[in-house]
């Protein structure tokens, strides 16, 4: 038993206990029977299922049970290397947990800037006329869905990389995002959650079919104006349905992403017994998105405050059940929540586990007297070192962007070592060459 270079705890499958969480395997993910990368062990059937297809596994100290962490230690100081106690693992705050989010976080961007060039590309072969790729489509989402697993937090930032001008482009991406995140979260078989991002990622296509000065106006809709505006998803219906590749499941999510539980959504007027599982949560997601993005006539508000509006929505507009989940999917401080400390410090959160909703991971940007780091320190403030309620840090306020002279996406750009020119740069073929 030793440790792994990111801080976790290599252990020997025969000293798994429940309220371990499973980090790392000590084979590929994708040849084992676990879909999510990261989890934790709930009964002994699932260290069983465990110990017969590994021999040792890395333990996350952090994320796992208080009551476990004992025998972690212990574990940790018969290796032939002496393992960081709990508190030195965590108060490493620029590297371990910083540098492994860093390289998450790089590997996500990628991923989306290729995306983001795909959709860019599609959008101007539908105003040519010509057909929407939907085979690279399917590779995109795929490669997406393979990152959300092993880490939806990196990929999750990613939907702050938004401009105002650039809304319908960036809203389809994040869309797919938060989609299979959501799904990710309901356990949704990779099948179910590949058609899902499929229909999020193409979900708002008719709205090229719609005119600009309907879709680029600055101001409330008039009533005509509206209904020319609410024939978009019929329109990317039409778009589509011709693929043979298209599944019919991610179809219904592009036509019917406007439908509401109670009848009163467009275009079909479909009550909730109508609408599939998918559709309902690429229809909660899609609002949240639009309500936290800066759109021509309108500010976004705060994920805190977009969560809050959606439960007091859900009565009539969702699924009351789905919503709960997906709040609990978000958790408490959504990622990209900006956040005052008690000691006057701000963050912007970067991820949570259900375990640590209340006390999150997030990256420091300004001190007590609100002067900018030279260096970003990325903070976990879950860790047992604030186990002494006298020095604990914890997050008093969330503060609205706009409220704020924090540049979310500036420094999202630079956590991400990617440089602000290069992102046009990564191709299709980069991400994955079988398609070229």
């Amino acid at each position: 038993m030793q440790e792994s270079g990111s801080g976790s705890i290599k252990v020997d499958v025969a000293d798994l206990k429940i309220g371990m969480y499973v980090n790392e395997l000590d084979i590929p993910w994708l040849e084992s029977p676990f879909l999510f990368q990261g989890f934790p062990l709930n009964s002994e059937d699932e260290i069983e299922e465990v110990r017969r297809v590994c021999q040792f596994v890395y333990i996350d100290p952090d994320q796992s049970d208080h009551s476990v962490r004992p025998q972690l230690e212990l574990l940790a100081t018969r290796g032939q290397h002496k393992s960081n106690n709990l508190a030195g693992h965590a108060a490493n705050q620029s590297g371990g947990a910083g540098s492994q989010f860093r390289e998450h976080l790089y590997r996500a961007r990628k991923i989306y800037n290729a995306t983001r060039n795909y959709i860019s590309k599609t959008y101007k072969d539908i105003t040519s006329n010509t057909r929407v790729n939907v085979e690279d489509a399917k590779g995109l989402v795929s490669e997406m869905t393979e990152n959300i697993i092993v880490n939806p937090h990196a990929m999750q930032w990613l939907t702050y990389l938004k401009e105002r001008h650039e809304y319908t482009l960036t809203h389809s991406i994040n869309v797919c995002i938060l989609a299979l995140t959501f799904g990710r979260h309901m356990k949704l078989q990779r099948i179910e959650l590949e058609l899902l991002g499929l229909g999020a990622l193409l979900h708002d296509i008719g709205k090229l079919k719609i005119p600009s000065e309907v879709l680029d106006k600055p101001g409330r809709l008039t009533p005509e104006e509206y209904e020319i505006m609410k024939a978009h998803p019929v329109e990317g219906y039409k778009i589509l349905k011709t693929d043979e590749g298209m599944p019919m499941e991610s179809l219904e999510v592009v036509l019917h992403h406007h439908e509401r539980v109670n009848g009163k959504g467009y275009p079909e007027q479909l009550r909730a017994d109508h609408i599939s599982l998918i559709t309902k949560m690429s229809s909660i997601v899609d609002v949240y998105d639009a309500i936290t993005s800066d759109r021509c006539y309108h500010d976004g508000i705060s994920p805190y405050k977009a969560l809050q509006n959606i439960f007091s929505w859900a009565k009539d507009d969702f699924d009351q059940g789905l919503v709960e989940q997906f709040m609990s999917c978000m958790g408490i401080y959504p990622v990209g929540t900006v956040v005052e400390l008690n000691d006057g410090q701000i963050g912007i959160v970067l991820s949570a586990t259900e375990k640590t909703r209340l006390r999150p991971i997030v990256l420091l940007v300004q001190d007590k007297d609100k002067q900018y780091y030279k260096q970003r320190r990325i903070f976990n403030l879950s860790t047992q070192t604030w186990d002494d309620k006298t020095k604990r840090l914890e997050i008093k306020n969330v503060i609205e962007p706009k409220d704020t002279e924090l540049n979310i996406k500036r420094i999202l750009e630079e956590e991400s070592l990617t440089p602000v020119d290069q992102i046009e740069k990564t191709s299709l073929e980069e991400i994955f060459p079988k398609l070229s």
